[in-house]
């Protein structure tokens, strides 16, 4: 009777494939440092990975949103905390100018000086709402002697989206503050914070020192107006920081549970390499024992 060896050849080709194959995984995984590497592996892991890979990208685009809108607020503070410094140095200028000690030509360098000083204002209350650039937003008209405000465009849209995916929207960065409450503008668009600027320096020029005095009220009010908007920008960019904080920590715990999931565990690799390549050494040591075979051996 003839006796064949295809079933063995099989059977041994097909064990020395599975673990050539299992070997390979193993070595893929450690080198990857990814427990999954395609679909096929683990369908249902992958899905939850991927759901987890969309929810920290929301959440890096939001915490992104809160980093513009903090250096927004920021800038605009700090063009805030330039305007107080001017409107105290007027102050102070107001205080000199009304003493009695100061003649005619001190009064008119003191009135040079505070019609530097409007320039100056009207530079940060351009930059008043944290724009890399300054807007064009307030103006001199020196013929009519006052401060004109352009209101800048409106933008409408709305925030879309469900969770994380609520992004600050244009809109939201854009409005920091608004410059025509900070700087007093009225109903027809003159911004009255700078009238008290130019009375002085007007005051100044014409040497009516009790004129003078008159304004340190105004200047007084302006400073609180000042600060209280400081405020205001400091209280948002303190809560915008917390919020922060917090998404920053669920990033964190979508980072761990991915990890999880996802994250090759190196020691049980090594083990399956091990043993995929101790069990292909077996097979191989065997086949080799058992395909020493002649028809003696049937005989």
């Amino acid at each position: 009777m003839r006796i064949s060896t295809n079933l063995f050849y099989k059977n041994l080709l097909n064990s020395i494939h599975k673990e050539h194959l299992g070997a390979a995984r193993a070595q893929e995984q450690i080198a990857s440092g990814q427990r999954i590497n395609r679909l096929s592996e683990d369908p249902a892991a992958l899905s939850q990975i991927l759901s987890l890979r969309t929810a920290r990208s929301e959440i890096e685009n939001y915490v992104t949103s809160i980093d513009l809108q903090i250096s927004r607020l920021n800038r605009a503070e700090e063009a805030l905390t330039q305007a107080n410094e001017i409107m105290q140095e007027a102050r102070v200028t107001a205080v000199q100018g009304s003493t009695g000690t100061y003649s005619p030509e001190n009064l008119q360098s003191l009135a040079l000086v505070v019609d530097r000083m409007i320039t100056a204002l009207v530079s940060f209350a351009n930059a008043s709402r944290g724009g890399f650039k300054p807007e064009g937003l307030f103006a001199r008209d020196d013929a009519n002697n006052q401060v004109i405000y352009d209101p800048p465009p409106s933008f409408d849209m709305e925030i879309t989206g469900e969770g994380w995916g609520r992004v600050l929207t244009l809109n939201m960065l854009v409005e920091t503050i608004d410059p025509a409450d900070v700087f007093l503008v009225d109903e027809n668009n003159v911004a009255r914070m700078f009238d008290t600027l130019i009375d002085l320096r007007d005051r100044l020029t014409d040497g009516d020192q009790t004129g003078v005095s008159a304004l340190l009220d105004d200047f007084e009010s302006h400073i609180d107006t000042l600060v209280q908007h400081r405020s205001d920008l400091g209280s948002r960019g303190y809560q915008l920081e917390k919020l922060q904080n917090q998404i920053l920590v669920q990033n964190e715990q979508l980072t761990s549970v991915m990890s999880k999931i996802g994250d090759t565990d190196v020691a049980e690799a090594v083990i399956n390499l091990n043993r995929h390549e101790l069990v292909l050494q077996a097979t191989l040591a065997t086949a080799t024992r058992l395909m020493h075979i002649s028809l003696l051996d049937y005989l």
